[in-house]
């Protein structure tokens, strides 16, 4: 991870927590606000209907169970954006790497003529599209590359995924399926790093490219820290209500 991108980080999560802290603020003002409020006895009657609105109705349960899923769910996708991002977008497991597409390059949208040829030299029919998450395995320096196979090699600080069409000089060419012509790069076999397993789940890593963008890695957070901070102050202004409303039943000998 680069100075730039430790940086940026850095200053959207200070930003963000700024702004969070601002909210929070407001949100202490108001529950003070209500909690003297309450305490002078203005909300009692709202408070006892809802009281008896929740014993007939027990609906709400769904609501939270669909709450926290969708919680849950934008937090795996934040930790996700920014450990794809702290981690070179990829993530790796054991002998494997995680890698999110982000062209069309090797798609299966690719020249008839082009498909044929492949065929004809037996390369292997591996395509995948954009916001794909694919399965590679990691290559160890002494592992033989194959013409047709499609590896992942690094340049500079990203890793292009496209097949091998040939070698001379220890000097390696690749090509994406979907492109007009070869890359333009003289990638040396210490920079080969990917082997594809033909491994893949479509579509899904549109989700993760949005969550290791910056604009995606302060959103989710500030939707997460809005989210959680409401849920807090809903469980306060929830307490702070139970209390009055026992003190309610105890006053009228309900209890």
């Amino acid at each position: 991870m680069t100075s730039i991108t430790i940086i940026t980080i850095v200053v959207v999560a200070l930003l963000t927590t700024t702004i969070f802290g601002l909210a929070w603020l407001g949100y202490s003002s108001c529950l003070k606000s209500y909690r003297m409020e309450v305490d002078q006895k203005k909300h009692d009657e709202i408070i006892f209907k809802e009281y008896h609105a929740k014993k007939k109705n027990k609906s709400g349960l769904v609501g939270n169970i669909c709450f926290y899923l969708a919680l849950t769910a934008l937090v795996g996708l934040f930790i996700t954006g920014v450990v794809y991002k702290a981690r070179g977008e990829n993530l790796s497991f054991g002998n494997q790497a995680v890698l999110v597409i982000k062209t069309g390059s090797m798609s299966d949208y690719y020249n008839k003529d082009l498909a044929d040829e492949y065929y004809l030299l037996g390369y292997k029919e591996y395509h995948f599209e954009a916001s794909d998450i694919c399965i590679f395995e990691k290559l160890s320096k002494n592992t033989k590359l194959v013409k047709g196979e499609v590896y992942g090699y690094k340049y500079k600080n990203i890793i292009i995924t496209h097949r091998l069409i040939d070698d001379a000089d220890g000097v390696y060419e690749f090509k994406g399926d979907n492109n007009p012509a070869s890359d333009p790069y003289h990638v040396k076999r210490e920079n080969i790093v990917y082997h594809y397993t033909g491994k893949k789940i479509p579509g899904v890593g549109a989700f993760i490219l949005y969550a290791q963008s910056y604009f995606g890695i302060w959103s989710l957070f500030g939707i997460t820290t809005i989210l959680i901070s409401s849920e807090i102050v809903y469980f306060k202004l929830k307490n702070i209500n139970r209390n009055r409303m026992l003190i309610l039943l105890l006053t009228f000998n309900l209890i």
